[in-house]
């Protein structure tokens, strides 16, 4: 699980709205003093194990905006999905959602403090919001020891380490019984070099696993991605629609429909015109019944005027050439008055062709857009169309889905830097696992074999030798001896630290402990630059540092900023000895403050080692650490 983003409005000094976005492996977030990074922190914590307690949620409400004081959480689970919790500290109100990857959009799960804790608790199962504060939250002040100036007499000689001295023969312990001691403690060194080295290649292979599982991602995304590739290779006549292309096939359907009821009225029109016409009888002047007569009374003329009518009754002629064309203006008219109402109906029919053809073409005028859209993709309809730019929008969509979805695979390396750490994975799992066969004969149960130690070890006590030179020292001095820090990978409760993380991990104290200690000592060697190259637990659980020289100096002779560092290097190898069985953000709150600057520039580059096996989020005032691939954020 890694935390994805935060969101604050009216916590403590945020009265505006904060957002802080993080990556999945290392993250640095710079602010000055009193800008927030300790209540970024504390956010963090009350939204991750949100709980209906005032007295947790009143010490986040802003002094200056009571009345508006929430907070929100994204976080990308172990499941491959998003959940944003949210809690409105003024309202004492909570909800939880997931996000949809369809919808682009979060869909409320839970909205009470039963369900929504109960859940989260599922994300985070077997660890409490107290439990995480004290293993995977680092502030400024996790290492504060009681001083020891009070027990040191005023002196112009420097102090000095005094040398570690030979522990003398407990008396009465015989031969025997220093063979047998020896021998025990060989067996159990080596047994738990066999459980080092077990373990070291159980984390090797699990990191091998998960690196394997980040390329099987990879390449399921990469298939995904060339399906959807295809489908809008095939639809690559839609990349040139334009936005707002809903809205004009919307119009474009609105005036569609305009002209259908337009010419559907129209062409009732026309078809009741054309109906009407052709009930209409046509007159034919050549069969109306007074054009015949009068040509037949012209024919007679003729016909009597030049063969039968003698010269006296010549008269009669031109009369009767008069009537004849008098009868057929009258049929010419008679016909004309029957064909005047037909042509008139055609007439008009004609017209409502007319505004049809105009309407049509006012219609693909103002469509023109949509028609050459429609031309360009092959539809038949402005509803296929809009469908195939549906269809484009969706292809899209996921596309730039499956790329993030490659991006977060990756956690923001390179492929190849990908591929390239599974082949070296690969030849340190091979070197760790013939490394753990080697000494596989060796592995015992350590447990009998400290018991079988220390009851020899306590068979006899040993005799106390007494420094005459000291004997004195602190005779006129009331002072106690100086106790362990409370709590802290300084304090007592060092133990406690490392069976918190064994609970949590699911990781056997004998073999979490070894891998502590190793962890540690690497990390002390580089931050300190090879001056200190060893931590281990000490009598009653106190940190015991060694220096380049063998010197072995207790924890409260430290110090506060060797303190402050063992400390670090201490917490830094729990939460790494643990990253193969769960890996949980990481919180720093300004750690550095009290280390010189290029102790802080090494600290800070372990985390960005720690940060390519589970997230970090380290919050410091001092901007100079952010390198530039470093993601950053900035507190204002």
């Amino acid at each position: 699980m890694f935390l994805v983003e935060l969101v604050m409005q009216g916590i403590r000094g945020f009265q505006q709205l904060a957002r802080l976005r993080f990556q999945g492996g290392f993250n640095i977030i710079s602010a000055g003093n009193e800008s927030g990074k300790t209540t970024s922190v504390d956010s963090i914590v009350l939204l991750l194990f949100p709980v209906n307690d005032p007295s947790k949620m009143d010490i986040l409400v802003s002094r200056a905006a009571p009345e508006g004081s929430r907070g929100a959480l994204v976080v990308y689970s172990d499941d491959g999905s998003y959940y944003r919790v949210i809690q409105d500290l003024t309202r004492r109100a909570v909800n939880l959602s997931k996000y949809n990857a369809s919808t682009k959009e979060f869909s409320l799960l839970h909205k009470d403090w039963d369900s929504t804790a109960q859940f989260m608790d599922g994300l985070l199962p077997g660890i409490t919001a107290d439990d995480y504060g004290r293993l995977l939250v680092f502030r400024r002040d996790a290492c504060t020891a009681p001083s020891t100036a009070a027990a040191v007499p005023s002196t112009d000689t420097p102090r000095r380490a005094a040398a570690p001295t030979p522990a003398p023969a407990p008396a009465g312990r015989n031969a025997a019984q220093e063979r047998k001691l020896a021998e025990l403690k060989e067996t159990l060194q080596k047994a738990e070099d066999a459980a080092d080295a077990e373990y070291k290649a159980e984390a090797a292979r699990v990191r091998l696993t998960e690196i394997a599982k980040k390329l099987e991602r990879l390449e399921e995304s990469r298939g995904r991605l060339e399906e959807v590739e295809t489908q809008l290779a095939e639809l690559s006549a839609c990349k040139g629609l334009p936005e707002n292309l809903a809205e004009l096939i919307s119009t474009h359907e609105q005036e569609e429909n305009e002209r259908a009821a337009k010419t559907n009225d129209v062409e009732k029109d026309i078809e009741a015109l054309t109906m009407q016409r052709d009930t209409l009888p046509v007159a034919n002047m050549v069969t109306e019944k007074l054009f015949i007569a009068g040509a037949a009374m012209g024919g007679i003329a003729l016909i009597l005027g030049l063969f039968i009518l003698l010269d006296e009754q010549a008269i009669y002629f031109p009369i009767l050439i008069l009537a004849s064309l008098l009868l057929i203006v009258a049929g010419w008219y008679n016909s004309s008055r029957k064909n005047a109402q037909h042509t008139a109906v055609q007439k008009e029919i004609d017209g409502l062709v007319k505004e049809r053809a105009a309407i049509e073409k006012k219609f693909q005028d103002a469509g023109a857009v949509i028609l050459k859209h429609m031309k360009a993709t092959e539809s038949k309809s402005a509803a296929e169309l809009r469908e195939k730019a549906d269809n484009y929008r969706y292809f899209r969509e996921m596309r730039e889905e499956a790329a993030e979805q490659q991006r977060m695979a990756l956690g923001g390396q390179a492929e190849e830097d990908v591929r390239a750490e599974y082949a070296a994975q690969q030849a340190e799992v091979a070197t760790l696992e013939q490394a753990s066969r080697a000494v596989a004969k060796y592995a015992v149960d350590t447990y009998s074999l400290r018991q079988e130690i220390e009851r020899i070890e306590g068979a006899v006590a040993p005799a106390v030798q007494q420094d005459p030179g000291f004997a004195d020292f602190g005779a006129m001095t009331d002072f106690s001896a100086p106790s362990a820090a409370p709590g802290g990978a300084g304090g007592s409760d060092l133990h406690d630290l490392v069976a918190l993380a064994s609970r949590i991990s699911g990781i056997e104290m004998e073999i979490l402990v070894p891998a502590v200690e190793s962890a540690a000592q690497r990390n002390i060697t580089a931050v300190s630059g090879g001056r200190y190259v060893k931590i281990e637990t000490g009598q009653e659980g106190h940190p015991v540092v060694q220096d380049a020289a063998g010197n072995r100096l207790s924890f409260d002779t430290l110090s506060d900023g060797t303190r402050l560092m063992a400390c670090f290097c201490l917490r830094a190898a729990i939460v790494e000895a643990i990253v193969g069985k769960r890996r949980l953000p990481f919180l720093l709150d300004d750690p550095f403050a009290g280390m010189d600057p290029p102790r802080q520039q090494q600290a800070c580059q372990l985390l960005r080692v720690l940060g390519t096996k589970t997230q970090v989020l380290l919050f410091t005032s001092n901007a100079a650490l952010r390198a530039p691939n470093d993601p950053a954020s900035e507190l204002k």
